[in-house]
């Protein structure tokens, strides 16, 4: 086992809080996710609002303020956060690889707040047990490995220029990504990135150069040909289960994007796995 999980969960405060730390023993990872507080990290202060992701190394001076006063006034008293307090060589590994921000802003989208919520679980599971086996502690390992490159993957897309905050284009983004190969609407993408359908259809043009339609198919694409690559699946199923609903919708956009049908490119396929054909 390369990591070991102190204590992880979420906590909600509704009265004044105050925590402090001359120097973190262990590595601290902390997403608010809601309400607002402060923070004094490496001497600077600094506000804590909804996605906003500490990532902080062994020997960190850190010190947490909920319903202190600030230099903004008085803050009401409402934060809730998930946190985690952890040890081992795959994390010092992981911070080592590239440099990680202190203080980042991410979306703490449904998968990500899940996945927090499955390693919790796991601990308490793990911590209820007086004797837990092995691969009880394996698997945890794994889920803190997880989550901490989903949170790498976020701070990165949050960081790009191209995204343009509040992070619209990225829930946008995963939206399709997500829900393409099922009744995919415009309307339901732009309501679960919090603006309207002509604001959505425009930003997501701007800044990812296609339309949400056209993404969506590309989407539906690459999911048809994983299953005509691995499986047998008849074709008019994959039409269906991808999105594309009539079969001929398939073949005419398969065709434009590869250059065949579906049918004769699955043959290729087939007998290039049977060494008879070369692609």
């Amino acid at each position: 086992m390369t990591t070991a999980i102190l204590t992880c969960g979420y906590s909600y405060h509704t009265q004044r809080f105050h925590d402090s730390y001359n120097s973190l023993p262990c590595y601290l990872i902390r997403l608010q996710t809601e309400g607002s507080c402060e923070a004094l990290i490496q001497g600077e202060r600094v506000q804590l609002d909804a996605g906003t992701l500490l990532i902080l190394p062994p020997g960190s001076v850190y010190s947490l303020y909920i319903g202190e006063p600030s230099s903004s006034g008085r803050m009401p008293i409402a934060s809730g956060d998930y946190y985690l307090l952890a040890v081992g060589e795959w994390l010092d590994r992981w911070c080592a690889q590239s440099p990680k921000p202190h203080v980042a802003r991410i979306d703490p989208d449904d998968k990500l707040l899940s996945l927090w919520r499955l390693v919790i679980a796991e601990k308490r599971r793990q911590a209820s047990q007086t004797d837990a086996l092995p691969e009880n502690s394996e698997l945890i390992d794994y889920l803190l490995r997880t989550l901490c490159l989903y949170l790498e993957r976020a701070v990165t897309e949050s960081a790009a220029p191209s995204a343009p905050p509040p992070f619209a284009v990225l829930r946008l983004k995963r939206f399709i990504e997500e829900n393409a190969t099922g009744r995919f609407k415009l309307e339901e993408a732009a309501q679960h990135a919090g603006l309207s359908v002509s604001r959505a259809v425009h930003l997501f043009k701007e800044h990812v150069g296609r339309t949400m339609m056209d993404y969506a198919t590309e989407v539906r694409l690459s999911a048809a040909m994983e299953r005509m690559k691995y499986t047998s699946i008849p074709l008019q199923q994959i039409a269906e289960t991808c999105g594309f609903g009539e079969y001929s919708y398939f073949h005419k956009v398969f065709k434009q994007r590869y250059g065949s049908p579906p049918g004769a490119f699955r043959r290729r396929l087939e007998r290039r796995e049977s060494g008879t054909d070369l692609l």
